[in-house]
């Protein structure tokens, strides 16, 4: 059955943006700042949630892994989606579902309703991150307008994400966890009003004979097994099982090798399924979800790659320091948010600035991309157990710059050379490519990290504990990617716990490894957007944006 399906539009002037352009994108641009601040601003309501719903902490951990995988999985296809529906009406849509999600969440009176309102956020980021590119990508055609316009969408994501933790901070030590998920509502509904008046719907003509609805259910499925297994895989093992349940507690695991491998390898064959697929209908003159085409372009293939690349090391930032800060520092959530601001400050600033230098953009992304490993080494020897927070601060400016005016200039660029009929669906494959390394990112730094402190914890039974204090120090250390105190079952800090004479040369002990595993996984993090950078060497000298 054939597919076509219309968008009405009057088409931006490519030589000029208008003031109503920019009224519209500011509209656009408030909805993904509340969009991307839930990624991580849920993180430090963690215990909040655990104490008002009576739930476990590893239940509570799914709130942000359900989020984070439902928008991993439905991204590329919501890209599809919003390319068939037209871009408008797919992000007004998702606007106004994301505030029932946030209504959802916040009212929930079960964990059970409280997943359900994630679902619904997840499934609204797949939609509405790709049709604000699509959007992007149709009214800015060329020109300063167009690289300003995504340098002020990458600033807002990047800022968002990196200030999650300082607003949640905010709000769980003022307010409700519940107010993290109450305040999208007015801001969604007022921005969905704002961009359904200002912005104009896009030209979309889209032929195709019937819809891959069993690519659509492979492509999710595989990517929702590879991005679970890499969230959950410091928690549940790498390939020994280290826990005998799944999802929490609901769904039991009573084999001794880890799910853990098992997701990633039948998530892999699927995905390698879903490639054969999508070549075999192509051939055919038949509807695709993901035009593999796209990968011939070579600004959207080396684009793609440099973005994945500097994402997973800043994700590693956005999970190194704020467990430096609360286990080491001894800071609370609020205070690990502040640390990390700074990041976010510089990612605001980075793309907006950028954009009005007069210089070549291959150049400017090269020497962007290569700043952001050189201040990631230059983290390192700040990372002490006696150190202080804001001796990260001037470093993590200038990451954050370095990141939010690189992938500025490559979103623009990666997008420009794509036919503007799969802006959608180009749109969301970047992003899903970046949310993947994101969490393999994430994986392979919080194993190193762990690493570290398993080291110290073998050597606790030689310490003069008793069973029961042993213990105790354990549980404390078994942290997770997850923003929250670190509090052991009985109530006690990292702070508490060392004043208590038995405990201190242990777990002074225990800080050193861990500022030494910190500054390893730093290493590892500089040389995962040093790769980025070399992906970006193979953008031609002459490609527009």
């Amino acid at each position: 059955m054939g597919v076509s399906m219309r968008e009405h539009v009057t088409s931006a002037d490519p030589r000029s943006s208008t003031r109503r352009q920019w009224i519209g994108f500011g509209f656009l641009a408030l909805a993904l700042f509340m969009i991307a601040v839930d990624l991580s601003v849920t993180a430090v309501a963690v215990p909040s949630i655990v104490a008002d719903l009576g739930i476990s902490a590893d239940d509570a951990s799914l709130v942000m892994t359900v989020y984070l995988v439902v928008a991993s999985s439905f991204i590329v296809l919501m890209g599809k989606v919003s390319d068939l529906v037209g871009a408008k009406k797919a992000f007004l849509t998702g606007a106004i579902v994301f505030a029932v999600g946030s209504l959802v969440t916040g009212a929930a009176p079960t964990f059970s309703v409280l997943i359900l309102g994630r679902v619904i956020q997840g499934v609204v980021v797949a939609v509405a991150i790709p049709a604000s590119l699509s959007l992007l990508n149709q009214e800015f055609p060329s020109g300063k307008a167009r690289v300003l316009a995504f340098s002020i969408w990458t600033a807002v994501i990047g800022s968002a994400t990196a200030l999650g933790p300082l607003i949640g901070g905010l709000l769980a030590t003022y307010e409700s966890w519940r107010w993290a998920f109450f305040i999208n509502i007015p801001i969604m509904v007022v921005a969905a009003i704002g961009a359904g008046i200002a912005v104009r719907p896009v030209a979309v003509t889209l032929k195709e004979k019937g819809f891959d609805a069993v690519g659509a259910v492979l492509l999710v499925a595989a990517v929702a097994l590879i991005t679970f297994g890499l969230q959950e895989a410091t928690d549940l093992g790498w390939w020994t099982a280290k826990r005998d349940t799944l999802l929490g507690a609901s769904i039991p695991w009573p084999f001794d090798i880890s799910a853990t491998p098992i997701m990633l390898i039948l998530g892999a064959g699927l995905l390698a399924v879903f490639v054969i697929l999508e070549k075999h209908r192509a051939r055919r003159a038949l509807g695709v979800v993901l035009e593999l085409k796209l990968f011939k372009v070579k600004s959207f293939t080396w684009g793609t790659s440099a973005a994945a690349f500097m994402t997973a090391a800043v994700f590693g930032l956005l999970l190194l320091i704020p467990l430096y800060c609360q286990f080491i520092l001894e800071a609370n959530p609020l205070g690990a948010g502040v640390t990390l601001a700074p990041l976010g400050i510089g990612m605001a600033f980075g793309g907006p600035i950028v954009s009005r230098l007069n210089w070549p953009l291959r150049k400017t992304v090269l020497i962007m991309l290569i700043i952001q490993p050189i201040t990631t080494l230059g983290l390192i020897p700040l990372i002490q157990p006696g150190g202080e927070g804001w001796w990260l601060a001037p470093v993590l400016v200038v990451d954050g710059f370095a990141w939010g005016a690189a992938y500025s200039i490559l979103v623009s660029m990666l997008l420009a050379d794509v036919p503007k009929s799969l802006s959608g669906v180009a749109g969301g494959t970047q992003t899903a490519a970046r949310l993947l390394a994101g969490a393999i990112g994430s994986a392979i730094l919080t194993t190193i990290l762990l690493g570290s402190v398993v080291a110290q914890m073998s050597s606790v039974s030689g310490s003069g504990l008793t069973a029961k204090e042993k213990a105790e120090v354990t549980q404390l250390f078994q942290f997770s990617s997850q923003l929250h105190q670190p509090t052991t079952d009985s109530g006690h800090t990292v702070h508490t716990l060392r004043t208590v004479a038995p405990f201190h040369q242990v777990i002074q002990d225990t800080k050193d490894n861990m500022s030494a595993g910190v500054r390893f996984a730093l290493l590892v993090a500089a040389f995962l957007s040093f790769l980025g950078f070399l992906c970006g060497l193979k953008l031609d000298a002459d490609e527009k944006a």
